[in-house]
């Protein structure tokens, strides 16, 4: 009896033993030099795995391997797009209270749409633009890493889009780069004080996208490859020019442009030089190219994969000449959506497509509210699920916008193509049952919209008559896998089998890193890491 309590005894030493020696490797303090934060807009997880037989060594199996890989993040909220999800895992909360509802909001006293950062107070360089992360009402990952480090980190973001690049550089940052839309510069905005003179001088050189975008023609990088049900693959060849740069940043070939300018960044920002973590954020396009039906099927989808793997390994290399990987925090995440083509009618004979008509929305409730309250010109503007009221004119009939907004509300639920209405006081009140909250979380009280609609899956959003697939949308809701996959100094990898909220990103870098999160995140870190 007393051997075999001998034996029990070493058997607990020893498991204590490892035990602590695990938790003494994951639990290491780390110093790393340069944190990377990589979103890859419309990254599916059925799709990297699909493709990565055809990967290299130095880029997404880089990843795969040494890094914690889990296989799904949820945003938490409808209506996830590329501006709202970055937004997500920088801040760690949800649109309602990080503001980033989209990239554009509609603008009453201009009477359109603009962009959710529009900022008359800040000129652009190199663009027309006038913007700034000040509606931006939740703190960043690099904005505590700045505060930390009493401004002495650098944080600086490069994205195809505007409001993806200044969201990731937060109200802190030293620097922000994206891709403008006219000449195909790298431009930024004069809110931050960094414009490197590397960058200025690239926008001027022969290698620079606008000196070469008339002659880029995207082909497959090897023999062509289709998913499953994209038949035989064909072979295709895009060309761009200055007139369609909008659609360069929707194809493949836009990553190669993101990571050329990092490379210059990482090569003559100094990074290497700091005592004190810097944080380098960029944005990738994993997304369908748009100029032709169902691309995400065909050889376009499974090149884009090929190329984005490369795009990676030529960043790790360049990362690990300069840096060393070693110093290195990579975190990779996709955007939770993805923005699927339309089927063609002809595939389903005996059923139409449902449409929901802005314009016929717009004009029924227009009329209803003049049946109620005399003449006038009601409703703004109607834009993805968000209805805008004449406030002014509302005021002039002395109607309370309380109960202008419910009218519209109980008058819209009865649409057909309508799941959900709800006026913006029921919204900000919390008076609303567990199914509409990924809903409420999905809009920001007082931005904008008097009342929210939630459509039903599978009707279009748009003009039956308008024959552009491009100004139509099919209503979704089923997840889209997006993976979230960290490499850590001193962490082993492996493979984690199960979804994780967005919320938990933020918080886990920052106690990496021993900084507070956010100022909204209120989610624990990871639990692999924060033993």
């Amino acid at each position: 009896m007393e051997k075999e309590r001998s034996v029990k005894r070493l058997v607990t030493t020893l498991l204590a033993v490892l035990t602590i020696g695990n938790v003494t490797v994951q639990g290491q303090s780390v110093h790393p030099k340069l944190v990377v934060v990589i979103t890859i807009d419309q990254l599916r997880g059925d799709l990297l795995s699909f493709c990565r037989s055809q990967y290299g060594t130095g880029g997404f199996n880089h990843l795969l391997q040494d890094g914690l890989v889990f296989s799904n993040v949820d945003f938490g909220f409808d209506g996830v797009d590329e501006a709202s999800a970055i937004a997500g895992i920088y801040t760690g909360t949800y649109p309602n209270r990080h503001s980033i509802t989209g990239s554009t909001v509609f603008d009453r006293e201009k009477n359109k749409s603009v962009s959710i950062l529009e900022d008359k107070n800040f000129l652009g360089n190199y663009t027309s633009e006038h913007l700034s992360p000040l509606k931006l009402t939740s703190g960043t990952i690099g904005d505590e890493l700045r505060s930390a480090t009493d401004g002495r980190s650098k944080v600086y973001a490069i994205a195809p889009n505007a409001v993806a690049a200044i969201v990731a550089a937060g109200q802190s940052g030293n620097g922000a780069f994206w891709l403008e839309d006219r000449k195909g510069m790298w431009a930024t905005t004069t809110y931050y004080k960094d414009f490197p003179w590397y960058i200025d001088k690239f926008n001027s050189s022969a290698d620079s996208p606008s000196s070469k975008i008339s002659s880029v023609v995207w082909t497959p990088m090897s023999s062509p490859q289709s998913l499953p049900v994209g038949g035989d693959p064909v072979a295709f060849s895009h060309k761009f020019s200055h007139s369609n740069i909008s659609l360069f940043k929707q194809s493949a070939p836009i990553n190669e442009e993101v990571t050329t300018l990092a490379l210059r960044l990482i090569e003559y920002g100094g990074l290497e030089l700091a005592k004190q973590p810097n944080l380098l954020s960029l944005t990738y396009y994993a997304g369908r190219y748009p100029a032709k039906h169902q691309s995400e099927h065909q050889a376009e989808m499974v090149d884009t994969y090929r190329r984005l793997d490369a795009q990676l390994a030529r960043l790790f290399t360049a990362l690990d000449k300069k840096i060393g990987l070693a110093n290195c925090i990579i975190a990779l995440s996709g955007t939770g959506h993805f923005n699927n083509s339309i089927p063609e009618e002809s595939v389903f004979p005996h059923k139409r497509h449902r449409y929901f008509s802005p314009k016929r929305c717009k004009a029924l409730i227009n009329l209803y509210l003049m049946a109620l309250h005399g003449q006038g010109q009601w409703v703004l503007d109607y834009a993805d699920g968000q209805l805008i009221l004449d406030k002014k004119l509302a005021e002039k009939k002395q109607v309370d916008m309380r109960r202008l907004q419910s009218e519209v509300a109980e008058f819209a639920r009865q649409m057909s193509g309508v799941r959900l209405a709800l006026p913006a006081h029921e919204i900000g009140s919390g008076a609303i049952n567990e199914e509409a909250n990924r809903f409420v979380r999905s809009f920001r009280l007082g931005q904008s919209a008097d009342v929210c609609l939630q459509l039903q899956g599978g009707w279009i959003e748009g003009e039956e008559e308008v024959s552009s697939n491009s100004d139509h949308k099919q209503i979704r809701y089923n997840a889209v896998a997006a993976p979230f996959i960290l490499v850590v100094p001193g962490i082993k990898g492996q493979k984690v089998q199960r979804t994780i909220s967005s919320t938990e990103i933020a918080p886990t870098l920052a106690y990496i890193l021993r900084i507070r999160p956010p100022t909204e995140a209120r989610a624990l870190p990871l639990p692999e890491v924060a033993l």
